[in-house]
């Protein structure tokens, strides 16, 4: 096992496997509903019926005290340096708060502020890790996740949103988020149309991609098998996953909401 610690936060909806295979150290973003803070795991399920139910969801990002600990944490456990990747700084302070508590820390903390966000982050934490075991460097896998984080691209649906980032993505409107911003690329009538459209723009980038599928809501997880099943269809998916949008995320993009990730195989 390397000497350094991956450490993100939880808008990156790593999946709990993902995170105990890799010893990735995961800062939680906070829920609050309806005014009141969410304390310990929110199942996911119960908070999109809330959510349906007219509860009113935001989200708070870490602290630097927060990042402190996890750091602190890490170098009392033996680690001698940790790499943090958050998502892209142009749209949250996280990056922020990481960079704040790593010129405190105890060791040498590599901040990464992707440019993604999302499982998007999730996809770059990973890799990182990875690499790390793979014997890479620090300064390699840190390298990794950056230059990864330029590339993987995105396209969703958030109908409903509740808003903050994607507000603008209104109806089934087929949006993507780059360059720190969520631009709409199509307005479709339906979930399918939404799925068809989404499967055009994937498939029309690189000609060898790997793909991950997401959902918010249980009850769109249909469309988002339809999407998942379209894309694994085609010859320039070498890989395909499915990944749950939890709290973090579907508090800013509502129940409704499904997409895809995806990046050069």
């Amino acid at each position: 096992m390397s000497g350094i610690v991956v450490c993100t936060d939880s808008s990156a909806l790593l999946t709990d496997r993902d995170v105990a295979r890799l010893g990735i150290q995961v800062v939680p973003i906070a829920i609050v509903l309806n005014g009141e803070h969410v304390q310990g795991d929110l199942d996911v399920d119960d908070f999109y019926a809330r959510l349906s139910a007219g509860t009113k969801a935001v989200t708070s990002q870490p602290s630097p005290a927060n990042f402190a600990a996890v750091y602190e944490a890490a170098a009392e456990r033996g680690a001698q340096g940790a790499i943090s990747i958050h998502l892209d700084a142009r749209v949250s302070g996280t990056a922020g708060s990481a960079e704040s508590a790593a010129r405190a820390a105890p060791i040498p903390v590599t901040v990464v502020a992707t440019e993604t966000v999302s499982f998007g982050v999730g996809i770059c934490a990973r890799t990182a890790a990875e690499a790390l075991a793979a014997g890479l460097p620090p300064d390699a896998a840190a390298d990794i996740a950056r230059r990864l984080g330029s590339v993987v691209q995105n396209v969703f649906v958030a109908p409903g949103a509740p808003g903050g980032r994607v507000s603008d993505s209104a109806g089934w409107a087929v949006a993507t988020f780059a360059t720190g911003t969520t631009r709409v690329l199509s307005t479709c009538a339906s979930a399918a149309e939404a799925v068809e459209a989404m499967v055009e723009h994937v498939l029309r980038s690189s000609p060898q991609i790997r793909v991950a599928v997401g959902h918010a809501a249980a009850a769109i997880e249909p469309a988002a098998d339809d999407l998942a099943m379209a894309l694994a269809g085609s010859t320039a998916v070498r890989g395909l996953e499915r990944y749950r949008v939890g709290p973090p995320v579907g508090a800013h993009t509502g129940g409704s909401s499904f997409g895809a990730f995806w990046w050069p195989a």
